[in-house]
């Protein structure tokens, strides 16, 4: 591959504005990528969801739910829960882990 150079002809300033506008372009586009998700959060979680949000296992989530500290939905036989209910419940284990 052969490597061949290009000359051109621009002054100082409109150089400067050419690749200002190109990074400002690029940064744009990186941060609509962090403030936008690319897919939406899901309102209602399954077991595995849950857990795997917490850190937590399968077994642990069960004691959660059984001791109230999350609470949990039954559709049909299945257990769901609410995104809102397991951040709530998240902040109160967290503030009685520091207690």
């Amino acid at each position: 591959m052969a490597l061949q150079t290009i000359s051109t002809h621009y002054e100082p300033s409109e150089f400067k504005t050419i690749i200002s506008d190109c990074v400002s372009e690029a940064v744009k586009k990186e941060i609509a990528s962090f403030i936008a998700p690319s897919e939406p959060q899901k309102q209602i979680l399954t077991r595995q969801e849950t857990a795997e949000l917490l850190n937590i296992s399968l077994p642990t989530l069960h004691d959660y739910t059984k001791r109230d500290i999350i609470k949990a939905y039954r559709l049909g036989h299945k257990v769901r829960y609410k995104r809102e209910d397991v951040f709530a419940a998240l902040n109160i284990i967290k503030i009685r882990g520091n207690a």
